[in-house]
């Protein structure tokens, strides 16, 4: 069977441990740009943006969000520190050309995927927009060092 042996080489229990590592940087980041953005989030006119699993009813999100969050982080985490490891052969030798070389790769495709569709397509207000393209990419460079650290 010739789908999915590229998933033969990756270390997954470093890629694990990788994931959790993205989870804490992802809380943390997201946090804080929770906390600079959060005006968006409390403008009527946005209110029928979020969906009904961040926001049920006007108000904080619920528990659960914050368990669905973390739960969503640890599957993207995952999912970059298997796709860094499948790559890291194609990447340069030496740290930081490795770290902003992949995370270049990873942000070009979250333009391209995320925003801007989300700019198309979603009634989501530009400076929001802008603020989650670059806590996206914080994320995504801290990320990567821990990758680059975790998976040599």
């Amino acid at each position: 069977m010739w789908c999915c042996q590229w998933m033969k080489k990756i270390q997954w229990k470093k890629v694990l441990m990788a994931g959790l590592a993205y989870v804490v940087i992802a809380f943390v980041v997201h946090q804080v740009e929770a906390m600079l953005t959060m005006d968006y989030y409390i403008m009527p006119e946005y209110f029928s943006v979020w969906s009904k699993v961040m926001m049920p009813s006007a108000g904080p999100p619920p528990m659960s969000f914050m368990i669905i969050s973390l739960v969503f982080s640890y599957v993207t985490g995952v999912t970059l520190a298997a796709v860094y490891d499948f790559v890291k052969g194609l990447l340069p030798k030496k740290f930081w050309p490795k770290v902003i070389n992949f995370s270049d790769l990873i942000i070009g495709l979250m333009v391209v995927f995320f925003t801007l569709p989300v700019y198309l397509l979603l009634n989501v207000p530009l400076g929001l927009l802008f603020a989650w393209l670059f806590s996206s990419v914080i994320i995504v460079v801290l990320g990567t060092m821990v990758f680059v650290k975790v998976l040599e």
